[in-house]
């Protein structure tokens, strides 16, 4: 697991094929970083095709400058095998600041609870 505190966890369950993200706070371009170094690191042990469990319910809305520092995070991995996203954020804003940064041909599912995610995960 690759944790930064307050900011975000990662980490990789091998059993599962499964990436989690959480995600906590307001961040700064130095927060961008270490998390795209973090994702950069998991992507290497992550088999292809994983499926990935992305939690925001504890994070700030972005100002315009991280949200578009993280869309460069998805466009430079968007040659990777995803499977599929699901994204846990009770805000409608932060929904909207992550829809702008989605790979095309991947599939993304929103929901309110961690449990709704887990179960359309675990429906493919």
């Amino acid at each position: 697991m690759r944790k930064l505190e307050g900011f975000f966890e990662v980490s990789y369950d091998s059993s599962r094929k499964l990436i989690r993200i959480t995600t906590y706070g307001f961040w700064n371009l130095q927060v961008v970083e270490q998390f795209a170094q973090a994702i950069a690191d998991l992507a290497r042990v992550a088999e292809d095709g994983c499926d990935t469990l992305l939690n925001t319910c504890r994070t700030e809305i972005h100002t315009l400058e991280v949200n578009e520092a993280l869309g460069r995070i998805s466009y430079a991995n968007k040659d990777a095998q995803p499977g599929r996203i699901a994204i846990v954020s009770p805000s409608m804003l932060l929904r909207m600041q992550t829809k702008r940064i989605q790979v095309p041909n991947v599939n993304y599912g929103y929901f309110d609870t961690e449990q709704e995610a887990l179960e359309w995960l675990a429906a493919a």
